[in-house]
């Protein structure tokens, strides 16, 4: 991966190029559209976010030629990973003046959170929109149908569950880009980096404040701006166990556990490292354990 970032980073029709074609490749495989986030987001945290402009600009031109020339997937209008870029560059310009992942994970919850009240205002209802966009996605899909959605309540937490995933593509394709950056620039910066990262003490009661305050407006809300806060502290969890494993010298081994959770159980994985990142914010488990 180290000659990956260097291939990226040795010109800007080089970094245009794979930004670009991953671009197009995530249109047939929507995953892949992380790669070209990453790379992207390697040139904005090296060379800032005005040559990231420029190079999201350059492969936005290649990924509209591939879209052009493919059939469309229902109920998606754009290439999705249009919808990733920009926010992108505003994270990792934080990242890179700040050198705080905690601030750039900060930024992520902010932008993916006026997503989700973007939403609320524009469509007046979340729950009958993404019924009606359902039901175009789900007509070329075999066996599909809304009503699997409304059985397992899948569609009143519909909304949140897209904020979350887009709040997830940014922070991974971000912390994929910090590390392409450190194989390049700083061998082993970013384990470092990531075993500090945390949020403040006082986001906590202010996530809560938030989240209880949105009851006035409506449940649906309660249940995406929560979904948001999951989102956020389950990275902070994830931290807490990578800086522990650290400190207290322990076997990589022992960080093995949270990914196996989130391959068979993902559900409970993410609450129970979210729990964590929560918790952490009270008890500050790395700063206990150093003093240890």
């Amino acid at each position: 991966m180290r000659e990956f970032a260097a291939f990226i980073m040795r010109s800007r029709l080089h970094a245009i190029a794979i930004v670009g074609l991953f671009g197009v490749f995530s249109l047939k495989v929507l995953p892949l559209g992380l790669l070209s986030a990453a790379a992207l987001g390697l040139v904005a945290l090296r060379k800032g976010w005005l040559e990231g402009v420029v190079i999201a600009a350059g492969a936005a031109a290649v990924v509209w030629v591939g879209w052009s020339m493919m059939e469309h997937r229902p109920g998606l209008d754009f290439p999705v990973v249009f919808a990733v870029w920009l926010p992108l560059l505003v994270c990792a310009e934080s990242l890179r003046r700040t050198e705080s992942q905690g601030l750039a994970l900060i930024v992520t919850g902010v932008i993916v959170s006026g997503f989700v009240l973007g939403m609320h205002w524009v469509t007046g209802d979340v729950v009958a929109f993404w019924q009606s966009w359902l039901k175009r996605a789900v007509a070329a899909v075999p066996g599909a149908t809304v009503q699997g959605f409304e059985r397992d309540g899948t569609l009143r937490l519909m909304n949140g569950l897209v904020a979350v995933l887009y709040g997830f593509a940014m922070m991974f394709s971000l912390l994929c880009a910090r590390w392409l950056q450190s194989l390049v620039y700083n061998p082993g910066g970013f384990g470092r980096e990531f075993q500090r990262l945390r949020l403040p003490r006082l986001a906590l009661p202010v996530i809560v404040g938030a989240i209880w305050a949105s009851g006035s407006v409506s449940q649906t809300l309660v249940a995406d701006l929560l979904m948001v806060a999951i989102m956020m502290y389950f990275f902070v969890g994830l931290a807490v166990v990578h800086g522990l494993v650290t400190i207290r010298r322990l076997h990589w081994g022992w960080s093995a556990p949270p990914y196996v959770a989130l391959a068979f159980a993902p559900q409970y994985a993410l609450v129970g490292l979210a729990l964590v990142g929560a918790a952490d914010a009270l008890i500050d488990f790395r700063a206990r354990a150093r003093k240890g």
